[in-house]
């Protein structure tokens, strides 16, 4: 594996959950069994699909990713299901092409029931035999729906097993919290070579916002809420507004828990303060700016227990 793919590798986490994702990895990578990635959208798996591919023995031959929602639409059914001995010629498309290297199917769970019925069988007729016509890795991803359309027998069995010798879960960011900050660092400093941008420093507004965003869209979200906050924000001031879920925090969500008489007293300690540090204890002064009489000041001066009352 090159330098650069190594350390793309290493731009996943650093959490327990992504540590156990990363050997995964790179034990799988050394067999030739066909593998599942299961996890929700955003969560790197054509990423991992990809870095077992250029951790196996294989990493010199092809790498063909196929989208099977796109079969039968935008992709030839006859192209990809095409046997090796039905080739006039040599072939860069559909599975056949892939021979020697490795077949990604994204997303598997959108695969219509009459192809997966041809691709169960371009499996039995083209690799199941003693000597096989050509030998490819099948590596596939899907969400987690793929259990339950397992069950309801919307995907075949069968197919299922023969694609998922082993399984990689990728944990969602929200299960992986102290993973975002890292991962935020980084990209942040990819768009900002991209967008010949400088930022010394990330304000603490917008670590709490990305802490405590719940990430639907998990990695891929979170890239381009990156790449929105960098093209957006001036240089050198990453700007929290420009986060695209980003609401102002209300300066009184702390008082939330307090009962009304405590909460009204924490709100008048804080102006009374505020007013005597701004007219330097005069209290006629701060009186007049709250709106009170010096003999109602004073009084509440004496029972918050402020030390210039008299």
């Amino acid at each position: 594996m090159n330098a650069s793919a190594n350390r793309e590798l290493k731009l996943l986490g650093k959490s327990p959950e992504i540590a156990q994702v990363r050997k995964a990895i790179k034990r799988l990578a050394k067999y030739d069994a066909s593998i599942l990635i299961v996890g929700e959208t955003g969560t790197d798996k054509a990423f991992i699909a990809e870095h077992i591919h250029l951790l196996s023995m294989h990493k010199d031959k092809p790498f063909v990713k196929i989208e099977c929602g796109a079969i039968g639409d935008t992709l030839d059914p006859k192209v990809v299901f095409r046997l090796p001995q039905e080739r006039t010629k040599p072939q860069t498309e559909g599975l056949v092409s892939a021979d020697q290297g490795t077949v990604y199917l994204n997303r598997i769970d959108k695969l219509e029931p009459d192809f997966q019925d041809r691709l169960y069988n371009f499996w039995v007729t083209a690799l199941s035999r003693e000597e096989p016509a050509f030998s490819v890795r099948f590596i596939s991803s899907a969400l987690p729906a793929i259990e339950k359309l397992e069950k309801t027998g919307e995907f075949r069995e069968d197919l299922l097993q023969m694609l998922s010798h082993f399984r990689i879960s990728t944990p969602p960011l929200r299960r992986r919290k102290q993973d975002i900050p890292f991962l935020f660092d980084n990209i942040l400093k990819e768009f900002s070579q991209t967008y010949n941008k400088s930022y010394d420093n990330t304000p603490e507004e917008i670590f709490q916002a990305i802490i405590n965003y719940g990430w639907p869209g998990n990695v891929r979200e979170l890239r381009n809420c990156v790449r929105n906050l960098v093209i957006m924000s001036p240089e050198n001031n990453l700007d929290a507004r420009h986060l695209p879920f980003y609401t102002k925090p209300d300066p009184l969500e702390f008082m939330s828990d307090y009962d009304l008489p405590t909460a009204v007293e924490e709100v008048e300690k804080f102006l009374i303060k505020k007013a005597l540090t701004r007219y330097e204890g005069n209290q006629s002064k701060a009186a007049r700016i709250l709106a009170i009489s010096e003999a109602a000041l004073r009084y509440k001066m004496k029972k918050y227990g402020f030390p210039s009352a008299r």
